[in-house]
């Protein structure tokens, strides 16, 4: 495959993505130029989309490419995949066609592998791939098998039955893909129970999305000529954040693409590996050959110091941006009984350092565990924040009436942005959908808030830019003047009765003008859940870390938690001094506690702040203070030399 990559194109590129008068540096044109297989290791905040977005429209420029050709962007989530989408721009309409694909690794595991084999099995569709689904389902032929609830009682009960693993060889079930549940023999009464319910779920097609990857799997053994094809489509294949990619789908893709016949690149930070599903997890990712982007576009010296040693791979190269700085770091340390107002404390620090931050900027306060524990005695955010959510927008709130949900999308405008201004939109559309019986033609299935934006794209694209622009209207009216839950529900419903014609009964969802009284308009709790609203002023929103990792803050707080017999203070304070003791380094739970660190502590441009037990340092002080920790207590910041009280 010969594509060549010209200063035109990359000036072209530069244009549209990068602030007038600025250029891609050396590392940046290397990745965009290159089209071999090779693995890009990026540190935090290097601008790796803006670099893979300035490479496929570079692409696209070349569309249709050789033998039509296409490209596959594969990344862990549907915000990674928006991103690009949204800043594509003009060059959309080359790029998210046939034959080229972006989507998640999962969306392209059930596309290309999972429902052609169930078509192919079972001579039918696959009703769902969906875990709430799925588990709703299961939970019915459980709860009929007392033996069944007893032995796994003790195991997990549900959770464990459904987290059990297809065989892909056997289809029989497993502790892993090819691990058998230990101490069962598959002679046994319990496995035969198992078994049959795992199956009569999986016959009657409602999968979980660990059983698209485990039928996918024996899809691409059991058939190798799909590997051909899917190697025929595509000239080049780019995996984002490949750090996050597990066993089973690092097995998928080495399975069904075949590396002498396209480019691969895969791009990701080894030390922000967070997401696997075992602490002693190393990953499975080892780059091969690779790039490097060493230099970070969002913090100064400061931040980058301390990232050094606060890592568990130091092989990728750490720089900072020269235009940017940062504070250095502080520490802020509390007494038994203060926990609940190290909040407070941070934003009093914001408000002492507000000359040097940007206006308006982003606060957070994070952890390494949501989870309460408090009961137990053990810190985790709940022990700072009572209210802690932590399945806050992890689900979708239910409302019954249109007016409820254009009602919460206004409500929350102000405080998560846009992108979340249109999902809840959606889904106030999708409901709507739901309750007058309206499915997905093709599918047969109920519209989901993708599926609703994928058909309105595809069948009806005038409305449905049209649509997506008056919403953009209405999201800055809501930021500006203000706009009413009624004025929003009538737009809503003027763009979609002509593109999906309503039945009567869905006319008292649509017209009741009552609100639900859940989203307690007007009295603040809904606009100020997981966030801390300070005296001064100051908003800083708390999460995990897991919630943030991609974000960019003004300033962040890492707070103190505890996992497994040990706190992040304990574990990371020989790398807070600036050490990388090695007995430390090959400790599983320092490994897993040090890649939480790093993305915790590389969101902020401007300044960090790590809370912990005054204790957790007692001793260290001197250290700490000569790696360039600023130490301050809770009580001094919440005094009037700190801030306002």
């Amino acid at each position: 495959m010969r594509i060549e990559i010209t200063d035109d194109d990359i000036s072209y590129a530069e244009k549209l993505l990068l602030p007038t008068g600025c250029e891609f540096n050396d590392e940046r044109r290397a990745f965009i130029r290159c089209m071999e297989s090779r693995d890009v290791v990026a540190c935090p905040g290097s601008g790796k989309t803006t670099a893979l977005l300035a490479k496929l429209l570079s692409l696209a420029r070349k569309m249709p490419l050789a033998d039509d050709r296409g490209i596959c962007v594969l990344t862990h989530t549907n915000v990674a995949i928006d991103e690009i989408k949204e800043r594509a721009g003009i060059a959309s309409a080359s790029l998210f066609r046939y034959p080229n694909f972006f989507g998640t690794i999962q969306r392209f595991v059930n596309q290309f592998l999972a429902v052609p084999w169930y078509r192919s099995e079972y001579q039918r569709s696959i009703v769902a791939i969906e875990n709430d689904r799925f588990y709703g389902e299961l939970e019915k032929l459980y709860s009929r098998d007392r033996g069944l609830q007893l032995w796994l009682e003790h195991r997990g009960g549900l959770g464990t039955l459904g987290n059990y693993w297809f065989n892909p060889d056997t289809l029989r079930v497993g502790k892993s893909l090819y691990a058998p549940i230990a101490g069962l023999s598959e002679h046994t009464d319990t496995f035969k129970k198992i078994q049959s319910v795992r199956k009569n779920v999986l016959e009657h097609g409602i999968l979980s999305y660990n059983d698209a990857y485990a039928i996918a799997l024996r899809y691409s053994l059991k058939m190798p000529e799909i590997s051909q094809a899917i190697s025929n489509r595509f000239c080049m294949v780019f995996l984002d954040e490949t750090q996050d990619t597990d066993e089973h789908q690092c097995r998928i893709l080495d399975a069904i693409f075949i590396p002498e016949q396209l480019v691969i690149q895969r791009i990701g930070d080894p030390n922000q590996a967070i997401y696997h599903d075992r602490v002693h997890s190393e990953g499975y990712w080892s780059p091969i050959n690779p790039l490097h982007f060493s230099d970070s576009r969002r913090y100064g010296e400061t931040i980058t110091h301390l990232l050094s040693t606060v890592r568990l791979d130091d092989g990728v190269t750490l720089q900072p941006c020269e235009s940017t700085s940062s504070h250095p770091p502080y520490l802020i340390t509390y007494q038994d009984g203060e926990e609940q107002t190290v909040i407070r404390a941070f934003s009093c620090l914001i408000k002492e350092l507000s000359d040097a931050l940007p206006f308006d900027g982003t606060y957070k306060a994070v952890g390494w565990i949501g989870k309460d524990n408090t009961p137990d005695g053990k810190l985790c955010i709940p022990t700072y924040f009572p209210h802690f959510d932590k399945s806050y927008r992890a689900q979708s709130k239910q409302f019954s009436s249109l007016i409820s949900y254009a009602a919460y999308a206004v409500q929350i405008a102000g405080t998560e942005g846009a992108k979340r201004f249109l999902e809840i939109i959606l889904q106030g559309i999708t409901r709507v959908l739901d309750v007058a019986g309206i499915k997905d033609e093709m599918s047969g299935r109920h519209y989901t808030p993708a599926s609703v934006d994928y058909f309105w794209k595809r069948e009806h694209e005038k409305s449905y830019y049209q649509f997506r622009e008056k919403m953009a209207e209405y999201f800055l009216l809501t930021l500006d003047s203000g706009v009413t839950p009624a004025a929003l529900r009538n737009q809503i419903r003027s763009a979609v009765e002509p593109v999906w014609p309503m039945h009567n009964k869905a006319a008292t969802f649509l017209d009741v003008d009552s609100i639900d009284a859940a989203l307690e308009v007007g009295n603040g709790t809904a606009h100020t859940k997981n966030r801390f609203v300070a005296d001064n002023g100051i908003v800083i929103h708390i999460g995990t870390v897991h919630s943030v990792k991609g974000e960019t803050h003004s300033a962040t707080l890492y707070l103190e938690t505890e996992y497994e017999k040990g706190s992040d203070a304990s574990r990371l304070m020989e790398f807070l001094m600036g050490n990388r003791p090695a007995a430390q380094l090959r400790k599983a739970y320092h490994q897993q506690n040090l890649k939480i660190a790093h993305v915790a502590f590389s969101r902020p441009t401007h300044m960090l702040a790590f809370a912990c037990r005054a204790s957790s340092i007692t001793g260290h002080e001197d250290d700490l203070k000569g790696n360039n920790w600023i130490i301050r207590t809770v009580s001094e910041l919440t005094t009037n030399r700190g801030g306002t009280p």
